[in-house]
């Protein structure tokens, strides 16, 4: 044999052994699919199945990630179902819209873990905060925060919303009578300095550079997040942790950090022995969390990890509710208006302070609010994961781990549980009458159950406060159709393409 027939024959085998090792590749995954779907087999039997490729289910369909909210609710359509299951990479995951498993779900200390699929990206970016960690770090830390949630420290705060909602009209009055304007950034930093000065007790400076740099740390790190969450479910998750991210990340704890310092080395910690809590000495999120901190109960990472989770939780999601409401009222000027003379006839003279009392005699607000959250809410969707193997319907023995999404988008919206015009914008889906007849579980803004929004209480007052003053003082309206917006999915919910607003100083 000539040495070049020996070096053909070699290479042949060479490529030989590559076949068979791809082959036998191949054969392995395709018998651990098979393994791991007859493993879920009683879950997929026996409601609608979405199984998508191998190894990634459906997880192509939904990017980009303006497809994402769209792409999910399609299937409830598809199917003619409220609750159907979907491969996500190479495990299942229940979907549904269906109240009464909703409500299993919220209430059952069974799921009081968050989705991985959903959560392991904000936990992350904020390891180990309360939005999710796991149920044993998350009973201690919630029972510790509540506290910060108190109804006397709320009403305290009252006093910062009515001067973020007065420093908002000092900044919307500049661009008055002047066309229209992206406000969203702009309503982000006011939020922003409210939730940091209510959340650190630190006055935020007119103008201070690095409120800009934390709105743009806040808003990288949220929209990596969301990213991160899309791809993950392809096994690239990494592709979205890019140099800004980490950046972000960097620049809120190093922040997060020097308050504290500054906070400590101003002595603004109660000093104490022993844990206590007084609510005449604690003003703030931090007091109590320095005082949690130095009697044990709370390490340093703890206080700064829990404050960029309360801020960064706070502050967006209440942007874009107030931003959404003021979107809503452009669109629909006679709601606008009713929406005045509500406001008018308590407030008479533009120079206003917004009391809790005052809060309970404005009941159409509170309907244009809970309709603008129904169409466009904070948090457009959420899920739970089972702790043990439980029971999900009469029919659906759930295995440990199994993760149940509620994509909240899809569950306001769907005409099934809001009628033919569930897409469409109307404040008397709010009526007392009307609530009243209403399953309460196809309506959480908030979510539902032990694991809801902490700070749900927080939001509605600050969210009220801010349109009360708003709408007082300006009239808007928006060249934008209310037909073309679009909404995704960036962990809050955003607008794909951010309607203008214009701004009218009224003038009685």
């Amino acid at each position: 044999m000539s040495p070049s027939t020996e070096k053909l024959d070699n290479c042949y085998c060479v490529q030989l052994r590559y076949l068979f090792l791809i082959l036998c590749l191949i054969l392995t995954s395709y018998f651990y699919i098979y393994i791991k779907r007859k493993q879920f087999k009683n879950i997929t039997t026996k409601i609608p199945t979405v199984v998508g490729l191998p190894f990634i289910g459906i997880a192509y369909k939904l990017i980009p990630i303006k497809r994402f909210l769209y792409r999910i609710s399609s299937y409830f359509e598809e199917f003619n179902t409220s609750t159907y299951c979907a491969w996500l990479g190479t495990y299942p995951v229940i979907v549904t819209i269906d109240p009464d498993i909703i409500k299993t779900v919220t209430s059952s200390p069974e799921f009081l873990n968050k989705a991985e699929v959903l959560y392991n990206p904000i936990d992350k970016a904020i390891p180990k905060g309360i939005i999710t960690s796991e149920v044993h770090t998350w009973k201690h830390n919630r029972k510790l925060i509540n506290t910060y949630f108190n109804n006397k420290l709320l009403m305290s705060l009252i006093p910062l919303f009515n001067r973020g909602a007065n420093t908002s009209v000092k900044r919307l009055s500049k661009l008055s009578n002047g066309g229209e304007h992206k406000l969203f950034d702009l309503i982000k930093r006011g939020t922003l300095e409210i939730a940091i000065e209510a959340t650190m007790g630190i006055d935020m400076s007119e103008g201070a550079c690095e409120n800009y740099e934390l709105i743009d740390s806040f808003t990288v790190l949220m929209e990596r997040i969301a990213k991160d969450a899309a791809c993950s479910t392809l096994g690239l998750g990494f592709l979205a942790r890019t140099p800004g991210y980490y950046k972000a990340r960097r620049f809120l704890r190093n922040y997060m950090n020097k308050l504290i310092e500054e906070h400590t080395n101003n002595n603004n910690m109660p000093k104490v022995e022993e844990w206590q809590y007084d609510e005449d000495t604690m003003s703030s999120f931090l007091d109590i969390a320095l005082n949690y901190c130095n009697n044990g109960k709370f390490k340093k990472e703890d206080v700064i990890m829990e404050s960029i989770s309360l801020i960064g939780a706070s502050f967006e999601t209440v942007a874009t509710a107030i931003y959404s409401g003021l979107v809503m009222l452009s669109m629909h000027s006679d709601v606008q208006e009713k929406l005045f003379q509500e406001i008018h006839s308590i407030w008479p003279e533009k120079d206003i302070h917004v009391t809790y009392e005052h809060l309970k005699d404005v009941p159409y607000l509170d309907m244009v609010m809970s309709e603008t959250l129904r169409l466009m809410p904070s948090i457009p969707i959420v899920g739970r994961q089972a702790i043990h193997q439980t029971k999900l319907t009469s029919e659906l023995i759930l295995p440990p781990k199994i993760q149940v999404i509620v994509p909240i988008f899809s569950l306001h919206r769907a005409e099934t549980w809001w009628g033919p015009k569930a897409h469409l914008f109307n404040p008397e889906n709010f009526l007392p009458e009307t609530i009243a007849k209403r399953n309460p579980y196809v309506y959480m803004p908030f979510s539902k159950g032990a694991r809801n929004c902490i700070g749900w209480r927080y939001a509605e007052i600050v969210v009220r406060i801010l349109l009360i003053v708003l709408v007082r003082n300006f009239k808007f309206t928006t060249s934008f159709k209310y037909q073309d917006l679009h909404f995704v999915d960036h962990v809050s919910l955003w607008y794909d393409v951010e309607p203008n607003l214009s701004i009218e100083l009224r003038k009685i």
